[in-house]
């Protein structure tokens, strides 16, 4: 009798891959749950480290590489490139160079939500994950706030305003996630069949709406509304109507108490800077700086002064914060908006190309919208275009599409987004 052949000794690819998919899918939620936690920075940091040896292992184990197409490669990449093309012609090239490899780090981290979280279980699993993640992060910021203004050294006359900022690095980086999470919140409790989880994400969604109002950000609140109004178009429901308009006027009632109080009794509010919270302080502030980057942008429309938030500060320093037309309006570093950053920064084509992008990302959900078989599946591409649209408004006054923010921007793009090829081709079974 013929000698038996020994079964091979190593595991091959197929054997191999569930087990590491496993573990960067593992690795991944772990990663994306500590994006609003400023303490787990290390924990961001170090975790993608991690995640790209482990990408580049498994590219290896397969020989074959995880990026699936999608409906936005072409601006997307447009976008990276020309920003890349910029960095040798910055002021700062070493810091734009920095900043460049944070904006290729925003792009792997699209891509790779993209493939591993393919399957439609991981992928509400890690929606699921989101909202749960926002409410938690919503109520610590209504249990931080405190109507009594505390005593603070660098404060004027003594006094500083206490400003809620939940787990994160600040108030606005707080609104700013608030504007991000709150659509999935909506969408969820909209399209869920199940009632107990309608209810979670629509007490989440409240949850976070009073932590939105309580920080008292007018464009966090620009950007609310916004984001109502879209849902309101995006479905057409009367029900969605009466609950949207519900929101909005409650918020707009609330603002509008505020502001009636502040006039009639202001030592009633003294847990609101009335300076910058009931004047046009900050907008002042803001239109002037607008103008003069503007002015920076006609010296350098092509390849701009180099890409990065705070390359404008860098470059003009303290030409950009002597502009006001009186001594009590000081202003502020930086543009505090995120197009006319891109645009003084990398050139104009570099804001076409986010403009492309961000219409890219439009255009994908509605036309996800409109193929989708099941109710339940325009949850996520809803909450794609309200979480686009409040980007925008809120971009618009602070620029904040950087850091952790923008990686997670871009975890909820490519949990939405359904890539145009065919996601299980070549890899196996789906392991659950």
């Amino acid at each position: 009798m013929a000698d038996a052949v020994a079964a091979p000794s190593v595991a091959t690819p197929s054997a191999v891959l569930p087990n590491l998919d496993r573990i960067i899918r593992g690795l991944l939620y772990v990663y994306i749950f500590s994006l609003p936690f400023k303490r787990l920075l290390f924990i961001e940091r170090n975790g993608f480290i991690i995640l790209c040896v482990l990408l580049v292992l498994w590219c290896a184990v397969n020989r074959r590489h995880f990026f699936l197409r999608t409906p936005i490669d072409l601006p997307l990449l447009a976008f990276i490139a020309w920003v890349g093309f910029t960095v040798p012609f910055a002021t700062f090239p070493a810091y734009s160079s920095k900043e460049f490899a944070k904006l290729l780090q925003q792009g792997l981290i699209f891509y790779t939500v993209v493939f591993f979280f393919r399957d439609p279980v991981h992928r509400w699993r890690l929606a699921w994950m989101l909202i749960g993640e926002l409410a938690l992060v919503s109520a610590y910021g209504i249990w931080q706030f405190d109507t009594k203004p505390w005593l603070g050294p660098f404060a004027p006359g003594g006094r500083e305003y206490h400003l809620i900022e939940s787990f994160l690095s600040g108030d606005v980086a707080l609104t700013t996630y608030l504007v991000m999470l709150a659509p999935l919140s909506a969408a969820m409790a909209l399209y869920q069949p199940e009632r107990w989880k309608r209810v979670f994400a629509g007490g989440s969604m409240g949850l976070a709406g009073l932590c939105q109002f309580l920080t008292f950000s007018r464009a966090g609140l620009l950007a609310i509304i916004a984001e109502a109004i879209v849902l309101v178009l995006v479905t057409w429901q009367k029900r969605v109507a009466c609950w949207a308009g519900g929101v909005v006027l409650t918020l707009i009632v609330g603002a509008a108490a505020l502001l009636i109080t502040n006039k009639l009794s202001p030592e009633s509010l003294p847990f609101i800077h009335g300076q910058t919270k009931f004047t046009t302080y900050n907008l002042d502030a803001r239109i002037n700086i607008w103008f003069f980057g503007l002015k920076k942008l006609v010296e350098h429309p092509l390849v701009g002064i180099g890409y990065g938030k705070d390359n404008f500060f860098k470059v003009t320093g303290q030409e950009s914060t002597n502009l006001s037309s009186t001594a009590t309006t000081v202003m502020p570093s930086g543009t505090h908006n995120t197009f006319l950053d891109v645009a003084v920064g990398a050139g104009v084509p570099a804001l076409a190309a986010l403009l492309w992008l961000l219409w890219a990302i439009l255009r994908t959900g509605f036309g996800q919208i409109r193929s989708g078989a099941k109710i339940v599946d325009r949850a996520l591409p809803v909450a794609l275009i309200m979480v686009v649209t409040g980007m925008v408004v809120r971009n618009s006054f602070d620029h904040m599409w950087i850091g952790s923010m923008a990686v997670q921007f871009w975890v909820l793009v490519g949990l939405a987004v359904i890539p145009r090829s065919n996601p299980l081709e070549s890899i196996g079974p789906t392991v659950v």
